[in-house]
């Protein structure tokens, strides 16, 4: 059976194109099951990493309400209609590249606590370390200054 690559549509379900990502993706030093990914996995990575994405709670609103991606964006006070044209802003399409090689990587998102342990004298404590943020913290960094709230350890209260 052969692998289909998925419709990647930019600007429909991912951020960036296949070549975009493969661009950046040869540049970066743990890219080695981004390499070894076939096209179709490649693809795959980059929609997901595009959905994780846009589920996000962003500044501002959508340029049109009606585009099906999150990005590219406007200020919440930007007039309707104004401006007529934005381009996705470099660290989204960057962090939605960082994503898709970190999911080829780990395979997934992770967010299983993870058991600790610590010698104290010759005792032994385990607990299970709390982790409320399910993306790796290089593509938190990316993305916190466009986030409504720029950490999974804080709340947004609305009145």
């Amino acid at each position: 059976m052969t692998d289909l690559i998925p419709a990647l549509i930019v600007g429909t379900n991912s951020y960036v194109s296949l070549a975009q990502a493969n661009d950046v993706a040869s540049t970066r030093l743990f890219s080695i099951a981004w390499i070894a990914g076939t096209d179709a996995t490649r693809a795959k990575a980059l929609i997901t990493a595009t959905a994780v994405l846009d589920r996000m709670r962003w500044l501002g609103r959508k340029l049109v309400p009606t585009q099906p991606l999150e990005w590219p964006r406007v200020p919440d006070r930007a007039i309707p209609g104004y401006p007529l044209a934005v381009a996705v802003v470099p660290p989204i399409t960057t962090a939605t590249i960082e994503l898709a090689i970190h999911l080829l990587g780990q395979g997934d998102m992770g967010g299983g606590p993870a058991v600790m342990q610590r010698m104290l004298g010759d005792s032994m404590v385990m607990f299970q370390a709390y982790t409320p943020d399910d993306l790796p913290k290089h593509v938190r960094r990316l993305i916190e200054p466009y986030l409504r709230v720029s950490s999974a350890h804080n709340a947004e209260v609305q009145f």
